[in-house]
């Protein structure tokens, strides 16, 4: 096999896996911190409901007021990030990192959330460091794996996108995930291992097209591409 046929496959991994990649969000034991102040428990339980514009409104007027509080912090990048403004959240998370380091601790959770944020402002050299550091606080979190095999491909890590998603699905079965299939599809073919990497991207289509579980259309025809390219090579 030649050369330019694996860098081809490479540079669309690199370049289009992230941008179009749905991001789990988790929530901290930090926002969890016990708050009888009514302002505060309505706005948790608008966000519980999915109410996001109304949360937000009150965890605004509780930030007014306890402008050191870490939870509110935490939450309102919770609730710009799902909305869409992974930047203003990432502002959000930083202050909610800077008053938690002030007081001796950190959250793995928070730093998931923020890698989140950072990959999708292309940031992709403090989305790994932020991953790496959630793995460092919490060994046994799921997520913090499954966000760095979405880092490590776009690095262009391949064989370290594949340990960490192997990883993530030790500590969450027997939970299915179409992400598996997915990154590993995407991983092998960046590797240039076309057959299995076909195999993979064909589970992950065929997974997606059943219904069974949520999927995201922009990743389903990502993967539709690669596999046309690998059957065209092989």
């Amino acid at each position: 096999m030649s050369a330019t046929p694996f860098k081809f496959i490479s540079q669309k991994i690199i370049v289009l896996v992230l941008i179009a990649w749905t991001l789990t969000f988790s929530c901290s034991a930090l926002a969890q911190t016990k708050n009888k102040d009514p302002l505060f428990a309505q706005g948790k339980d608008y966000f519980s409901a999915g109410d996001l514009n109304r949360a937000l409104g009150c965890f605004r007027q509780y930030e007014a007021l306890q402008p050191n509080n870490i939870a509110v912090h935490f939450y309102i990048g919770l609730i710009l990030d799902q909305t869409g403004d992974s930047k203003a959240a990432l502002g959000e998370y930083n202050q909610c990192l800077a008053q938690a380091s002030s007081i001796g601790t950190d959250s793995a959770e928070l730093r998931i959330n923020m890698a989140n944020a950072q990959s999708k402002l292309g940031l992709s050299k403090e989305a790994l460091f932020n991953y790496q550091r959630a793995i460092v606080i919490d060994s046994q979190n799921p997520l913090a794996y499954l966000g760095l095999s979405k880092c490590l491909l776009d690095t262009g890590d391949f064989d370290g996108a594949l340990k960490a998603i192997d990883r993530y699905v030790s500590l969450s079965q027997p939970r299915a995930d179409l992400n598996v299939s997915l990154i590993r599809g995407l991983a092998l073919a960046g590797q240039a291992k076309l057959g299995e990497a076909r195999a993979q991207l064909q589970l992950f289509i065929n997974s997606s097209q059943a219904g069974t579980q949520p999927s995201n259309p922009a990743l389903t025809q990502l993967a539709v591409k690669i596999l046309s390219e690998i059957e065209i090579m092989q």
